[in-house]
């Protein structure tokens, strides 16, 4: 069995992928997943096994996958059940090696929460990070996108599809945040339908999913850097993704995520989330691609 004990002490978008890999990492085995209790039950059409304990378990960090054959797995499979509990870090760092099964055929909106967007305009979903790269642990505000990126995603829309209608729906948790402000006077000025997500216009913490839904739904996604961002571009609506080509760079260029000393562990795990955005710049596959970089 597969199994997670504990959901991640992460945000919404590290959860989904946690839950991700252990599902993708339990058909890849032919074996059965357990998770323990997490939002996603409620928002998600999903079940919740009953946890086997009548084996011996084992974290399986993400160094272990990333440095082992599918032989290998096996083998610590037959012998324990293998778990991705915190600190595994079994997230979007091996999303592409592991995913087999589209996550949207995964993970679906349950009707209470699904959000239909107008039929009659091309609807364009724009995430905006907020407090969690300013307040928190931002390293050092390496993950925020400027206004710039989000105006450039603009015109590259507008070029695109001159003539159609569209509808712009912003979407963040931190609406005074100088980038949100300036994209969504941005598009005022142009004179473009702007609508604010569910969420973003009343902020709550038990309303995000609003949000979510929106973006996961809307024909183009502008995105963040964010795993919030990532989960809706894979989720839901088959659309086409924007990214900045900056972001993108860093993680190429294996730029340090801050000044602070850093161990040999925690640089090779900087490296396996630097390779997410490295596959992303590079094409990218079925379940997750970029349309354009700006």
């Amino acid at each position: 069995m597969i199994k997670i004990n504990k959901i991640t002490r992460g945000r919404f978008g590290n959860k989904i992928l946690q839950y991700n890999a252990a599902y993708q990492l339990a058909r890849k085995l032919n074996t059965d997943m357990s998770c323990g209790d997490w939002e996603g039950f409620k928002i998600f059409d999903l079940n919740s096994p009953e946890n086997n304990k009548d084996r011996e378990e084992k974290l399986l960090t993400c160094g272990e996958f990333l440095n082992s054959s599918w032989e290998q797995i096996k083998e610590l499979h037959e012998r324990y059940d293998l778990i991705i509990d915190d600190p595994a870090y079994l997230l979007h760092n091996v999303f592409f090696e592991l995913t087999h099964i589209h996550p949207r055929d995964i993970l679906k909106l349950n009707s209470e929460f699904k959000i239909d967007l107008p039929k009659d305009s091309i609807n364009i979903g724009i995430h905006i990070r907020g407090d969690d790269i300013i307040e928190r642990d931002g390293n050092e505000g390496r993950e925020i996108h400027p206004s710039s990126y989000y105006r450039e995603a603009i015109k590259l829309i507008e070029k695109e599809h001159p003539d159609s209608k569209k509808r712009y729906f912003i979407c963040t948790d931190d609406v005074n945040f100088i980038v949100f402000q300036e994209t969504l006077s941005y598009l005022r000025s142009v004179g473009e339908n702007v609508f604010l997500g569910p969420a973003t216009s009343n902020p709550s913490r038990t309303q995000h999913i609003l949000d979510f839904s929106l973006l996961s739904e809307c024909d183009i996604l502008v995105a963040s850097s964010s795993t919030y961002a990532i989960c809706a571009g894979f989720i839901g609506n088959d659309k086409r993704i924007i990214h900045s080509r900056e972001w993108l760079q860093k993680n190429v260029n294996h730029e340090p995520w801050n000044k602070k000393p850093t161990t040999e562990e925690a640089r090779e795990r900087q490296l396996s989330f630097d390779n997410f955005w490295v596959k992303v710049s590079e094409g990218g596959n079925e379940f997750y691609n970029a349309w354009k970089f700006v």
